[in-house]
């Protein structure tokens, strides 16, 4: 449009601008009603269109007759936009003045008149006469008016068939409501005409550690709630027909999709970061998701309790561990103090109870007193994995780790025997010679053929001239000492453990009710072959005794029925939980001396802590011996004149527990003070002799303090007897302390009941065969 005409010389320059906001909106209203006759039929098909697809009409169309219809829209749309392009014309500066001068009633064209010059010489009549024309034009200006835009299309349209359209809109938007930009995007839709995809299907399946069940995204995703997946889930898409090759755009990541044999196009990969997943074939967008990708937390473990030692060698470890999806191994690294990285590690494996728990309070003794390291200080380290295969330490703790302390003095002779034949190959002829001299006396062993069988077989491997594996030594001269000590004790519980291991594992992979029972008949005879062994040490009856408290054959037998019944009833889960809460009452073991927390404990403790250091006094002694070297002897008897002041206070300890130490430390007393003057004139042969003394008297008084209260049940020291089980003894009245969680029978026998009538069913061959195949799968879950 062009612009404003300046204003002539004597009009003001307010008044002038006043008149071009009159002249611009006269112009605007002139606009309107040339295009309006234009526009309206580009109108009136877009209002049909919006009706046939508020109708919801598309999806009743085939291919052809939908195409038809958008086809036809848009050509006519196009042409009437071209039609509408070519035939309006802008109103000029004149036609707007016209259209005013006519709207306020002016005569003589008054808006003409300041657009005109006079013609002639300038006479100054002929002045004054056009400036008072002009005047009187600028006076008529001042009642200027606009009217609204007229229309004539009733002239143009007189059937009224733009009303009609209107009609016909209003009707559909009525019936559309909130499934109206559904309706309005299946008419937009151009899968339906074989431009775009007509099946498209994606699943994102979590990892497996995850346990998270696969999602399925539908194609009108878009704008819903992000989808959360976790990190690593794979993608499985595919898309059937359509026009062009498919591509999956995820991260700004763009990915091809694969031609399959029938057409098809699939596409498998990873998730891997967050954002929209986008699936575009040519031209077109086919579905597009927001996905949110979750990180693996690293998991995390720590010790829950001080990490303890007992007498027995076995080392107590408590762990707490979790994971956001599950921990799939728990264990503890042990390492020899100040070891580097490559040196060996000791790994103890903590059992978790059920299928990767995503917490776990896991504790336990375990028997670590035949290791190389029994009796070192070693660096404890709490570890877990999970699933994902991410492996994560916790804070580490220095500990000693335990060894197994012998009161049998034959069972003390030969780990004594064994230690030596580990840390000095040349003291293999006196092993030798101490083997020989055990064997020609059996009764020294207490006549036990299998004792005799290992002594004799340790023996013989030694006199080899083939050489022989120490390992195997060790272990058979251990598993000796372990005889001698406890009888059949240690190997009963080592079938018990292997016999508990077994049932564990065969719950974990899913083994079947018969084999789960199986493996409960051996549990249990192992469970009362180590209750038998650990009677006829400790010379007290297995059977309940009235107020006796002791755990008999008839508890055992109704504990373990509650596993059966777990285990028949397919409660995998309870029988778990059920076995590891029997585990860690079993774990309460406390056979032999029979102390439980007495206050004689303590006494017993330091006195078998002197023999432990009094014994690597001892084999120092030897080693200088051997070596032929000078030596600090006087450095050597202050340490054992530090170890007579040590078992004076033990000695105090001992009288005020029992009310008289043993006699016997007497002679442990004279010996040490004999050893450390010899130390001091660096006679070690001789020290060595009068250390041997000590050693032989300190394991005779701990001998005796175990004799003087083995026997006892609630005596003068306050002291609480114990089942064969390391329970406290309770009488009929007490009850259950609450510490054992066991489901209720009845729960258990309407259980089996829901079980038995399954199979039943899925054995009536009178049934449908899809009921039945459901059955057979849901029994495969038991």
């Amino acid at each position: 449009m062009t612009p404003l005409p300046p204003a002539p010389p004597q009009v003001d320059p307010a008044r002038w601008a006043r008149l071009g906001r009159w002249l611009r909106l006269a112009r605007m209203v002139l606009l309107w009603e040339r295009l309006w006759p234009l526009l309206l039929p580009v109108l009136c098909v877009l209002g049909l269109f919006v009706a046939f697809a508020l109708f919801d009409l598309a999806p009743r169309l085939s291919a052809w007759g939908h195409g038809a219809v958008l086809a036809v829209s848009v050509v006519a749309v196009v042409a009437l936009l071209v039609r509408m392009a070519m035939r309006l014309r802008l109103p000029d500066w004149a036609a707007a003045a016209r259209r005013l001068e006519r709207d306020s009633g002016l005569k003589h064209r008054p808006l003409a008149v300041l657009g005109d010059r006079p013609a002639g010489s300038a006479d100054p009549l002929a002045a004054a006469l056009w400036h008072s024309h002009v005047d009187r034009a600028l006076v008529a200006l001042d009642r200027l008016r606009l009217s609204w835009p007229c229309s004539d299309m009733a002239a143009r349209d007189p059937y009224g068939l733009r009303a009609g359209v209107l009609l016909i809109l209003v009707i559909a938007a009525s019936g559309g409501g909130d499934d109206a930009p559904r309706r309005l995007a299946r008419a937009l839709d151009v899968g339906s005409l074989g431009l775009a995809p007509d099946l498209v299907e994606v699943w994102l399946t979590p990892p497996p550690h995850t346990g998270r069940p696969p999602v399925t995204l539908r194609r009108d995703g878009a704008g819903n709630e992000p989808v959360a997946v976790p990190a690593g889930t794979a993608i499985l898409a595919m898309v059937g027909g359509g026009w062009g090759d498919a591509r999956l755009i995820q991260g700004g990541r763009t990915q091809s999709f694969q031609r399959q044999p029938d057409g098809s196009q699939k596409i498998e990969t990873r998730l891997d970061r967050g954002g929209e997943l986008v699936i575009r074939q040519s031209l077109f967008t086919v579905a597009r998701w927001p996905v949110t990708v979750t990180a693996d937390a690293v998991p995390s473990a720590a010790f829950s309790a001080p990490s303890e030692g007992d007498r027995r060698g076995r080392l107590h470890l408590a762990v707490s561990a979790s994971d956001d999806y599950g921990l799939e191994r728990v264990w503890v690294a042990i390492r020899r103090l100040g070891a580097l990285d490559h040196d060996p590690v000791l790994e103890v494996a903590l059992p978790l109870a059920g299928t990767t728990p995503r917490e776990a309070e896991l504790s336990g003794w375990f028997d670590l007193g035949a290791h190389p390291w029994a009796g070192m200080p070693v660096t404890l380290t709490p570890m877990v994995k999970d699933g994902a295969g991410q492996v994560s330490a916790g804070a580490a703790e220095v500990v000693t780790l335990p060894e197994r302390q012998f009161v049998n003095p034959v069972a003390a002779a030969v780990i004594d025997a064994r230690r030596a034949l580990a840390e000095d190959a040349d003291s293999l002829p006196e092993v030798a010679d101490f083997l020989d001299r055990l064997l020609d006396e059996p009764q020294a062993v207490g006549g036990d053929l299998k004792t005799v069988l290992m002594l004799a077989l340790s023996n013989r491997i030694l006199l080899s001239e083939n050489g022989f594996d120490l390992d195997e030594v060790r272990e058979l001269l251990w598993q000796a000492a372990l005889r001698i000590e406890d009888g059949d004790l240690s190997s009963a519980e080592r079938a018990l453990d292997a016999a508990r291991k077994a049932l564990e594992d065969a719950l974990d992979r899913g083994a079947d009710s018969q084999e789960i029972q199986a493996l409960l008949d051996a549990f249990q005879q192992a469970l009362e072959r180590t209750l038998a062994a650990m009677t006829a040490k400790q010379g007290t009856p297995s059977q309940s005794a009235a107020g006796g408290g002791t755990v008999g054959a008839d508890e055992l037998h109704d504990m373990v029925d509650r596993l059966r019944d777990l285990a028949s009833a397919g409660a995998r889960d309870a029988l778990r939980r059920e076995l590891a809460q029997l585990n860690r009452i079993l774990q309460g073991l406390q056979p032999g001396d029979g102390m439980g927390g007495n206050p004689a404990q303590q006494g017993l403790d330091a006195l078998r802590d002197l023999a432990r250091r009094q014994q690597r006094l001892l084999d120092d002694s030897h080693a200088q011996a051997r070596a032929a070297l000078p030596a600090e002897g006087e450095q050597a008897a202050e340490a054992q004149r530090e170890l007579r002041r040590g078992l004076a206070e033990v000695r105090r300890q001992l009288a005020k527990d029992l009310g008289e130490a043993p006699n016997v430390l007497d002679e442990a007393e004279r010996a040490m003070d004999g050893a450390a003057g010899l130390l001091e004139q660096e006679e070690w042969d001789a020290a060595a002799e009068a250390q041997a003394q000590a050693m032989a008297s300190l394991n005779r008084a701990a001998r005796e303090v175990l004799e003087q209260v083995g026997g006892s049940g609630q005596d003068a020291w306050g002291m609480v007897p114990r089942d064969p089980l390391g329970r406290p003894q309770r009488g009929p009245g007490d009850g259950d302390d609450g510490t054992t969680h066991v489901p209720e029978r009845g729960d258990i026998q309407r259980s089996r009941q829901l079980l038995d009538e399954i199979r039943r069913r899925a054995g009536d061959g009178q049934r449908p065969e899809p009921e039945r195949d459901y059955l057979r799968r849901l029994l495969r879950q038991f």
